[in-house]
C-alpha cells in the first residue's frame, strides 16, 4: 500500500512525537511505548526484534526511513491478510472511545494524550475545526477519512 503524501507527513509527525529525546531515532523502549498508544502493543523484546529487521545501519535503533519501511511492510501484510479491510475505520474506532460513531473534542484530546501529545486548547480547537467539515462539533468517519488523506 502506497501512503499518500499527507499520510507520510502524519507518520513523520507521529515518529517525532515518539522520539522523546529528539535524537532522530527510536530505541526499543520508545517503540514499545509508541506501539502501546497506537495498537494492541508490543513488548520491548518484540520491538528489539522489529528494529533488528529494519536496522539498515546497525545502530540498534530505528530512524525515520527504517520506521517507514516497517509501517509500509506492515500495512501491506495487513491488507494481504485482511482483504477488503478498512484501516481508516479501524483507526477511527480507536479515537471513538464511547462508540457513538463520532469523535468529540474530549475523545480527540484523549487520543492525542494517548499518543504522547499534550496539545494546548487552541491547538486542539484548530485541529478539530480543520477536521469537522460540517461544523457540527463532531468528527464523523467520513471527515476522519478526509483528514487522513483518503
Amino acid at each position: 500500500m502506497a501512503l499518500s503524501d499527507e499520510a507520510k507527513r502524519e507518520m513523520e509527525a507521529a515518529f517525532k512525537s515518539f522520539d522523546k529525546d529528539g535524537s532522530g531515532t527510536l530505541s526499543a523502549t520508545d517503540l514499545a511505548k509508541a506501539m502501546n498508544t497506537i495498537s494492541g502493543g508490543l513488548s520491548e523484546a518484540q520491538c528489539i526484534e522489529l528494529i533488528s529487521l529494519a536496522d539498515s545501519d546497525g545502530d540498534k535503533k530505528m530512524n525515520f526511513e527504517e520506521f517507514m519501511k516497517i509501517v509500509e511492510e506492515g500495512l501491506a501484510l495487513y491488507e494481504e491478510q485482511n482483504p477488503g479491510a478498512d484501516l481508516i475505520s479501524e483507526e477511527f474506532k480507536n479515537f471513538d472511545v464511547n462508540g457513538d460513531g463520532v469523535i468529540d473534542k474530549d475523545e480527540l484530546r484523549q487520543a492525542m494524550l494517548d499518543m504522547g501529545e499534550e496539545v494546548r486548547e487552541e491547538e486542539l480547537e484548530a485541529m478539530f475545526r480543520a477536521a469537522d467539515a460540517d461544523g457540527d462539533q463532531k468528527i464523523s468517519v467520513e471527515e476522519f477519512r478526509k483528514m487522513c488523506g483518503h
